[in-house]
């Protein structure tokens, strides 16, 4: 029963890391771009930005819950000395490589919340009153922010991978 639910977990926690990287590698690659060339209107194209923003982002959150909760089972399930006695576990190659891994999936997810937080709701606002150059300027600060939280969902991919033994 174990293995199965284990498996089950893990099922789980890898379709919501397939759905939330690729989702977002998707919107960043495809859909930004493509918005800007089918909509050169600057009012509709931050419209159907925020319409579409605001769809993802329930799918989004949900996948996050997901990946929160079936990742500190899989630790549990896999290695309960990560909780029970941390300052051991902290010494083995796994949990540090864990750790690091938790540290940049809070990093990821600041990066993500904080700048939807703070630019989401700029942007609707900024074009319905015109303000097309204060829009561009906060745009490339979020895309930065968006691009670096994107390589970090990179980068927790490959810390899972050498979690998995995948690399060694």
């Amino acid at each position: 029963m174990s293995d199965l639910l284990f498996d089950a977990v893990l099922f789980i926690h890898i379709i919501c890391a397939v759905f939330l990287v690729g989702s977002s590698i998707f919107v960043w690659v495809i859909v930004w771009p493509a918005s800007s060339e089918a909509m050169p209107d600057e009012k509709q194209r931050t419209r159907f930005m925020s319409f579409m923003g605001k769809r993802y982002a329930f799918w989004t959150n949900i996948s996050i819950v997901l990946l929160t909760v079936t990742g500190i089972l899989l630790v549990y399930l896999y290695h309960p000395s990560y909780f029970t006695n941390f300052s051991s576990a902290i010494n083995t190659q796994w949990g540090y490589v864990l750790t690091v891994k938790i540290v940049a999936v809070a990093l990821m997810y600041g990066l993500l919340y904080g700048n939807n937080l703070w630019h989401g709701k700029k942007f609707p606002k900024l074009a319905e009153a015109g303000k097309f150059d204060e829009l561009k300027r906060l745009r490339r600060l979020s895309h930065l922010f968006s691009f670096i939280t994107v390589g970090l969902m990179v980068v927790i991919i490959l810390i899972a991978q050498l979690l998995a033994g995948v690399f060694f």
